[in-house]
């Protein structure tokens, strides 16, 4: 919305989350990073949540996952079901792998205890985009990658399904490809890198030279001078050869 007499953008928000003092330390920490941002309500009874979404209409709503009774993605997949579409702003103790899914279908996060540093960012993000007016944010695209959605990987016996997020790399192997998912614990599959490329989910993953493709939820270290990446999954890293190129790419990822 609007303000004509002086055109300052103001932008109406709900914040979700059941635990009131963390809603108000929210409210407040607000209040201090723009002026363009007005609080309309603070829910903490988040089966009230959907009500006042399609009541008032929020442009912004920031949105805790873990809560009883009904979850911040069930509030999502109701949403999903309407045609309100509010940005939303997960504020959440969520694990990073969610995190990543999250983070792929252009939704933006804060974790608890909520950074200042950190929250002024994300309403910058939010605000840029929301002058442009572009929402192009899929709700089914983010609620398929946040819930665990298993992908078919072509064998030489017939398929196998797996969870990205339990993959830690895929290595090359001439017209097949290994995926790695922990220490000797590997599959073999029919597919090559590029066919693989297509069907996982974007912004979780990234090629960092001809034959690996790394899951950047375990991504631990770039090293320029070795031309090193790390992952490390369970206490174990894995050591990759990466290209500088492939280094600037990854810091446009990361």
């Amino acid at each position: 919305m609007k303000n004509r007499k002086n055109e300052i953008t103001v932008v109406n928000c709900l914040i979700i989350d059941d635990e009131a003092p963390a809603a108000d330390a929210l409210t407040e920490k607000l209040s201090s990073v723009s002026s363009q941002l007005r609080i309309l309500d603070k829910i903490n009874d988040p089966k009230q949540a959907l009500t006042n979404i399609l009541l008032k209409k929020p442009d912004l709503v920031f949105l805790d996952i873990q809560m009883p009774g009904m979850s911040g993605f069930d509030i999502m997949e109701a949403l999903s079901h309407t045609d309100v579409r509010p940005f939303v702003i997960f504020v959440t103790g969520f694990d990073k792998f969610a995190i990543q899914a999250i983070r792929a279908s252009a939704f933006d996060y804060l974790l608890k205890p909520v950074d200042d540093r950190e929250l002024v960012l994300a309403v910058e993000r939010f605000l840029s985009r929301f002058k442009e007016k572009k929402q192009v944010i899929s709700y089914h695209l983010l609620l398929a990658q946040t819930a665990g959605k298993k992908i078919r990987f072509n064998t030489t016996g017939g398929f196998i399904m797996m969870n990205p997020q339990d993959i830690v790399y895929i290595q090359a192997d001439w017209n097949y490809s290994e995926i790695h998912l922990g220490k000797e614990k590997h599959e073999v599959v029919t597919m090559n890198l590029g066919s693989i490329e297509e069907i996982l989910p974007q912004g979780s993953f990234a090629r960092i030279n001809r034959s690996v493709i790394i899951n950047l939820a375990y991504l631990e270290k770039v090293q320029r001078g070795k031309r090193l990446c790390i992952l490390r999954k369970d206490g174990i890293a894995y050591e990759f050869k990466i290209p500088i190129m492939r280094i600037r790419y990854l810091e446009g990822l990361v």
